[in-house]
């Protein structure tokens, strides 16, 4: 092979998922290909007897500088790279979408992202998504100012990637296989599949499969593609019990009502995502993201609703579309306009009637709704304070933290 720009693979998966195990599967089975291996510390870089022409390097500098250095210099048909256990690998996909070349030559030119792999153990992966404990809990020597817990990490790795190999299937039964397969394709529906043992997988299914659009890859998580109506119904996953619900309403939740709800135990939601309207804060947006038992609500932008006219977008098309597709009522009418609630849960066994009832509880009633917004603000209110400025950035029309929401 050996053409610019050449393709770059990233592993990701929790600690002991068995990503080591898979980049020494690669270096010594290449099929033909030479491959460049780029790891963060020589500890996690094991031992293999690597096929003709492939190598092992240590992460000492940029990786997007690295991976130039590597591309550039005309050895290697390929490169993966290999991330720590907790690394969000939608930072590293942004961060290489983002790099500028050290040379003459651009970055895009010498180097491209092709394949995004996330590793998961099959024998341990839905007991530690029930794990609400810190990655510094579990990883004493881990950055003690990350304040994400483990299952966060691991829906992150799930969500953001286009092959996930299902590792260690050799440990669970067919019947508990089958049913990680449908909690993985419900959580992702576009990645990929690919069942290992021992990390034994053919190199061209995560090495050069051109799989990798970050468009695409960034809007494959199963509660986005639920939201916009974009996936077909699973009749197997039904068997398994996995389900999702979509619930929607235009009226704002009482935050009384809503706080309690989100404080009781979710046992059959494995992820609950999207948008939702506090009736004290009548002008910003919640974003709710719950994952196994670690719920977390932020603040998720101001409602165009809640914005003068005069600081609306001009000139961006498809952004004014969304604006109108999601506005309720009479243009003019800035009443409710584009708040909503808007969520989604994907869960094992999920009684959607009981949830769609939950939710609806939380509502305001119709004389509270009779008393304004002005009359909201007297309601109590334990969600703790939002700062929107500390949200303040774009990381594209699925993020929950934008200045707006979309």
């Amino acid at each position: 092979m050996n053409s610019l720009p050449l393709p770059v693979t990233v592993l990701s998966g929790f600690f002991g998922a068995g990503k080591t195990t898979l980049l020494n599967h690669l270096l010594t089975n290449g099929e033909g290909l030479r491959i460049a291996a780029i790891v963060s510390d020589r500890g996690d870089a094991g031992h293999a007897e690597m096929s003709e022409g492939c190598e092992r390097h240590v992460l000492s500098d940029d990786l997007a500088a690295t991976i130039e250095r590597l591309a550039a210099e005309g050895r290697f048909d390929a490169i993966v790279v290999e991330l720590s256990g907790a690394t969000d690998p939608i930072r590293v996909a942004e961060h290489l979408a983002l790099a500028e070349s050290e040379g003459e030559v651009a970055f895009q030119d010498i180097a491209r992202l092709d394949t995004m792999v996330t590793v998961v153990d099959a024998s341990s992966f839905l007991r530690d998504y029930a794990h609400t404990g810190s990655l510094v809990e579990r990883d004493a020597d881990h950055d003690a100012d990350d304040d994400r817990t483990v299952v966060e990490v691991l829906v992150e790795q799930v969500e953001f990637c286009d092959v996930i190999v299902l590792n260690k299937t050799d440990l669970v039964t067919a019947e508990a296989l089958a049913r990680l397969r449908h909690v993985l394709h419900a959580l992702n529906p576009r990645a990929v599949l690919i069942d290992a043992r021992y990390a034994d997988v053919p190199v061209r299914e995560v090495v050069n499969t051109e799989r990798f659009d970050f468009d695409e890859t960034a809007s494959a998580a199963g509660w986005l593609m639920t939201l916009h109506d974009q996936l077909d119904e699973d009749p197997e996953a039904a068997q398994t019990g996995v389900a999702h619900l979509v619930y929607r309403a235009r009226r704002p939740f009482h935050p009384v009502r809503l706080w309690a709800l989100l404080n009781e135990e979710w046992p059959h939601v494995l992820r609950a995502k999207g948008f939702f309207w506090l009736a004290t804060r009548n002008d910003v947006g919640g974003s709710l993201s719950q994952a196994g038992g670690v719920c977390r609500q932020d603040p998720a932008g101001i409602w165009w609703a809640a914005q003068d006219r005069s600081e609306w977008p001009t000139g961006d098309a498809e952004l004014e579309a969304e604006i109108v597709a999601d506005w309720h009522g009479d243009p003019d009418d800035m009443t409710v306009g584009d708040r909503r609630q808007e969520l989604v849960l994907i869960g094992i066994d999920l009684d959607k009637y009981a949830w769609h009832d939950k939710f609806d509880a939380c509502l305001l009633t119709d004389e509270e709704w009779a008393l304004g917004p002005e009359g909201w603000k007297q309601f109590a209110d334990p969600f703790p304070s939002w700062d929107i400025d500390e949200h303040d950035h774009d990381h594209g029309d699925d993020c929950d933290c934008g200045h707006h929401v979309h």
